[in-house]
């Protein structure tokens, strides 16, 4: 138990790190998503499900409310880049979702996949710090994450396979 306590406050030290590296001081919606999405890519990393539920709920909720009063600068993106992300939106509320309801870690990482694929590409458009794409070959599947070490969520065995791919 006292491994599990340990591993969830790393965890939710990990959280506030990578809240504040993303948004480089800037609270956007951007940097809250991609803030849970760390946590939950930590949880995975420990292979745990702790916690993946309330932060891909969280997710949800942050994208449904951009959606619903959308503002570039709220988006982290340029004016230009606007219409982009708000296509974006409903791909990662609903992979969101998904990924709320796994029932275990197969689905939970099956689930953070999906999710993964509209991030990476408001990832692209995101103006100032964010966190990297890194790619996974021998699973075929990329992640976002601080540009730190490399830390596979989809197979803890293989924690340091992969590369940066995207800064």
């Amino acid at each position: 138990m006292r491994s599990g306590i340990i591993n969830y406050t790393v965890s939710a030290v990990v959280l506030a790190a990578g809240v504040a590296g993303v948004g480089a001081g800037e609270d956007t919606a951007f940097s809250r998503i991609t803030g849970h999405y760390e946590a939950i890519r930590q949880a995975l990393i420990d292979d745990s499900t702790r916690g993946i539920a309330t932060h891909a709920e969280a997710s949800a909720a942050d994208a449904t409310a951009l959606a619903g009063d959308f503002e570039a600068r709220a988006a982290g993106v340029d004016p230009g880049d606007a219409d982009a992300v708000r296509e974006l939106l409903p791909e990662v509320r609903t992979s969101a979702e998904t990924l709320a309801a796994a029932k275990d870690l197969t689905h939970a990482r099956q689930s953070l996949a999906v999710m993964t694929r509209p991030l990476t590409r408001w990832q692209k458009l995101v103006k100032g710090p964010r966190p990297v794409v890194v790619y996974c070959p021998m699973e075929k599947k990329a992640w976002l994450q601080p540009d730190e070490p490399v830390g596979n969520p989809y197979d803890p065995s293989m924690l340091r396979c992969g590369e940066v791919v995207q800064r």
